[in-house]
């Protein structure tokens, strides 16, 4: 086997008229290895995760306008996914969210679907799944379980995707949930659109805390009480208006405390655009974050966090469009973390910057057991598709 070695460099270059210092840019450069879903229009953020307890994640996506719309692919830890074939109900494109809910050790799918349903499937560890179906009046942009109330069994949070806010339901550990509050109050005036949803401790109480995304009302950041209850509201870090797609939580300064970062909203092919990080002081305090990461014209929904170099840092990946040309199509983007809250563009990384459908999800997961992570990007429109991209360099050395 031939050694490789990275070659490190610092690379300046131009994005939109503006000079951009790249530091540590690496010459290791990721490729496409496989393509599934083509010709599909794939929404929300996709699952990787290990569905039938061989070790090996799998994968679980959803599609817009397609028959059997809920996908799942079981991994083989050597990057090849294999579709099983549904066996459960159609009830369109849906957010998910996963967790064993029923205490069996291998974790169930919940998908809140866009038209209203309420999809639990139990998995039965081998790639089946027992199935129950609610029914609300709106539909759902985001879902997630965690234990609300601290009986032990998950609960469900939802987000609808056009006037009922916040949702939490208790659950019984069967699969089957019961309402028990929404947020906030309503508002007057337009619907409040809900664009994504996370739950994870904030403010280290070990209660689950929630970050939701409207459309038009901004962020709104709710503390648990450990009992199901929140008190909370608007974020007074980011002004409303600053629509956000999608959301992700996670320790970028290496502080100890939960950090958020944000799709970045479009304000024009002239204004620059890009992902938003804000720094958690986890006594509710955020303070902007954000050097580095607006050198984009368009942004998309995709955004994900984790350390693709391995140096203890986390990065982001996220798609945009930084040619202002809806005809050049979207790319990926991979900005380098300092692990101080301080944000690089990697160029020439091998991940497309133009092309691609836009992008609605990403995730970052390790499909082939190298020890790094690979680009999971979910793209919508016609042309739509999965593709999965890994570091060059982990390619050959695992031939």
């Amino acid at each position: 086997m031939k050694k490789l070695i990275g070659l490190i460099a610092t690379v300046c270059v131009v994005v939109g008229g503006s000079r951009l210092l790249v530091s540590g840019a690496t010459l290791h450069e990721y490729v496409n290895v496989l393509t599934i879903g083509s010709r599909s229009e794939w929404r929300f953020h996709p699952l990787a995760l290990d569905l039938n307890g061989d070790g090996h994640p799998d994968l679980v996506a959803t599609a817009r306008l397609a028959d059997n719309p809920l996908r799942v692919w079981l991994g083989d830890g050597k990057g090849n996914l294999t579709p099983i074939k549904p066996t459960w109900t159609d009830t369109g494109y849906a957010a998910l969210a996963a967790g064993d809910i029923n205490r069996d050790g291998f974790p169930d799918i919940v998908a809140a679907s866009h038209f209203g349903s309420v999809q639990t499937l139990l998995s039965d560890g081998k790639g089946g799944f027992t199935e129950k179906i609610s029914r609300r009046d709106d539909g759902y942009a985001g879902a997630q379980l965690a234990d609300l109330n601290g009986d032990g069994l998950l609960d469900l949070v939802l987000i609808g995707y056009q006037k009922v806010g916040i949702e939490i339901y208790f659950g019984d550990g069967a699969g089957n949930w019961s309402l028990q509050t929404t947020l906030p109050a309503p508002r007057p005036g337009p619907t409040m659109p809900g664009r994504d949803l996370l739950v994870a401790d904030l403010n280290h109480d070990g209660h689950p805390d929630m970050v939701a995304a409207f459309q038009r009302w901004g962020i709104y950041i709710y503390y648990g009480d450990g009992h199901g209850g929140f008190i909370g509201g608007p974020a007074t870090s980011r002004r409303p208006e600053q629509t956000p797609e999608r959301l992700a939580l996670a320790d970028v300064n290496n502080d100890g405390h939960l950090d958020l970062a944000v799709s970045g909203n479009y304000g024009g092919p002239d204004q620059a655009n890009g992902p938003d990080v804000y720094l958690g002081d986890g006594h509710a305090g955020w303070s902007i974050s954000s050097a580095g990461l607006k050198v984009l014209k368009f942004t998309s929904a995709a955004i994900a966090l984790g350390d693709l170099d391995r140096d203890g840092n986390l990065d982001i990946v996220v798609g945009g469009n930084t040619t202002g040309d809806v005809q050049d199509g979207y790319g990926l983007f991979w900005f380098r973390g300092d692990g101080k809250g301080g944000w690089s563009l990697v160029q020439d990384c091998g991940l497309p910057t133009r092309g691609l459908s836009i992008p609605e999800g990403v995730n970052l997961a390790d499909i082939d057991g190298d020890g790094s992570l690979d680009v999971i990007s979910l793209q919508g429109g016609d042309t739509g598709s999965i593709t999965i991209w890994k570091r060059a360099n982990e390619t050959s050395a695992s031939k």
